[in-house]
């Protein structure tokens, strides 16, 4: 802009000893629109400092604008599984609830035995009798267990139980929550010991129980009288 201004002064001084006499001595002073030249060199001066104005606002502003941010959820998303589930939140910043598709990638499945909710081990049950044998599990793996998972009996004593066990409907056994596990039975008609181990079966056949490597069952442990 300073340019611009230096160079109408040196203008309007260079139109002034430009004047020249008439034969009547009088001074004559070339006809320039001194009007439109000012307003041609204003705008001049003008546009070349807002273009220049822009161009380091564009600058400044290229510098504010963070990365393109790509929100990640706070929990990673089990393996082992298809199903589709909803209302999981995604993010601790934000209350928004998504859908989200499980697939299998890395995940771990795991179970820790909490407590016999109903007949601990050794209970005394007559011979013949239904009872209903509920265990209080934990979920120390990484997956998440859904209604597609079921209770599964391995070995040892049935005693009329179903052989698999469906997980409730709508279940959602996020990693260190648990879920009570419930079977109903009826004790053999003969006196004696008996004993049965169950474990959890994904939604894929395998199995899985208590242990490092989930090696170990559950069980139900009772005497016959």
């Amino acid at each position: 802009m300073k340019k611009y201004l230096l160079l109408l002064i040196i203008l309007l001084g260079f139109l002034c000893s430009c004047s020249v006499l008439s034969d009547s001595g009088i001074a004559i002073v070339p006809t320039v629109d001194i009007e439109k030249t000012v307003h041609w060199m204003v705008d001049d001066a003008v546009m070349a400092a807002s273009t220049q104005l822009v161009y380091e606002m564009r600058k400044e502003i290229s510098t504010l604008i963070p990365p393109t941010y790509t929100p990640t959820s706070t929990y990673v998303v089990p393996a082992e599984m298809t199903a589709t589930m909803t209302s999981i939140w995604t993010g601790q910043r934000q209350n928004v609830m998504t859908e989200v598709t499980v697939t299998p990638e890395n995940c771990i499945n795991r179970v820790k035995f909490v407590e016999d909710i109903t007949i601990p081990d050794e209970t005394v049950v007559a011979a013949g009798k239904p009872f209903t044998k509920t265990w209080k599990l934990k979920n120390v793996g990484s997956c998440v267990w859904t209604e597609d998972y079921s209770f599964e009996f391995v070995d040892g004593d049935r005693m009329d139980a179903n052989e698999r066990i469906a997980f409730p409907r709508d279940s959602m056994v996020l990693p260190n929550q648990t879920i009570d596990i419930s079977v109903y039975m009826t004790a053999p008609e003969k006196s004696g010991k008996y004993q049965g181990n169950w474990k959890i079966r994904t939604p894929w056949g395998s199995q899985f129980g208590t242990g490092d490597n989930g090696e170990n069952s559950v069980w139900v442990k009772i005497n016959v009288r």
